[in-house]
């Protein structure tokens, strides 16, 4: 497991960038019908995709958008998320290894929900 520093915060507008040498994630909060729904965007490492963009609310995966990467997998797995509570999907992806290079596309989306969970 790789060891990471805590993120610095920078406020850029009004939504909060936070900044690490393994990680960008932007989190942007909407308040809707009481709830508020957060939407992240991460920066894999390792891996194909580029970007993955997130939106929760309430600790539950509402939307997960891979950019780049293997398109069909990548949807499918954006959309068998969908509805997950943002535990039980770490608990399933982290971990996952794609031709042995220690991470992969549903590993880094475990990451990025983690540092959503802790931002």
């Amino acid at each position: 497991m790789v060891e990471r520093n805590l993120p610095k915060v920078d406020v850029a507008g009004s939504s909060p960038v936070i900044r690490s040498k393994d990680l960008l994630i932007m989190q942007v909060f909407y308040l809707t019908r009481r709830s508020l729904l957060m939407k992240y965007t991460y920066i894999p490492r390792g891996v194909c995709s580029r970007m993955i963009e997130l939106e929760i609310e309430d600790d539950v995966i509402k939307n997960c958008r891979f950019i780049g990467g293997c398109n069909g997998n990548l949807q499918g797995i954006g959309a068998l998320v969908k509805g997950m509570e943002v535990d039980e999907a770490i608990e399933k992806l982290e971990g996952i290894d794609c031709a042995g290079r220690g991470t992969s596309c549903p590993d880094q989306l475990a990451h990025a929900l983690r540092a959503a969970q802790e931002s």
